[in-house]
């Protein structure tokens, strides 16, 4: 990737990444948790890569309109899981639980943004600006919601997720 002269990488995020991605700092899993998906990994590139003079840059976007989030997809994925799932999970689970994910689907269909421009926007400005930033949020969502859930502490994050979310059946 480098060729001795430096360079750029521009890393986005995924929102089917998981895992913190740096074998080398296990010391900090528990605050990079907390982070958007797939901080870790990133972050360890842009430490590793910088000794080579390679900036990389990452792109932690919001929810937008794509195959990935559309409702019949995601729908279509719950309900295979479910249908997939033991017994015992689905019992341990219960049926209210399937009912919330399939109607959180359509509730995120509503609020993904549309204008996927603002990711490639970014891109743009960190493969090409003479200075370029280390992170980009594109998206409202991903400036007012998991940008800053991303500096709270994690069991803040946990608490604002648990309440949001319901409690399988069987919970404790």
């Amino acid at each position: 990737m480098s060729d001795r002269k430096g360079g750029r990488a521009a890393e986005g995020q995924d929102v089917r990444q998981a895992g913190d991605g740096d074998p080398g700092c296990d010391q900090h899993r528990e605050h990079r948790c907390g982070h958007p998906v797939g901080e870790g990994a990133h972050g360890g590139q842009r430490r590793e890569l910088s000794h080579f003079g390679v900036k990389v840059a990452i792109i932690e976007p919001g929810y937008f309109k794509t195959f990935v989030t559309s409702t019949p997809v995601l729908s279509k994925n719950f309900q295979e899981a479910w249908d997939k799932a033991s017994p015992e999970v689905k019992e341990a689970y219960g049926e209210r639980f399937l009912a919330y994910s399939l109607k959180t689907t359509k509730l995120l269909h509503k609020i993904c943004t549309q204008d996927l421009s603002l990711v490639t926007n970014c891109m743009e400005h960190a493969l090409t600006s003479c200075h370029p930033r280390t992170r980009y949020s594109p998206g409202w969502d991903a400036k007012l919601i998991y940008l800053p859930m991303s500096y709270m502490p994690t069991f803040l994050v946990d608490a604002v997720v648990n309440w949001s979310n319901p409690r399988p059946s069987k919970a404790m």
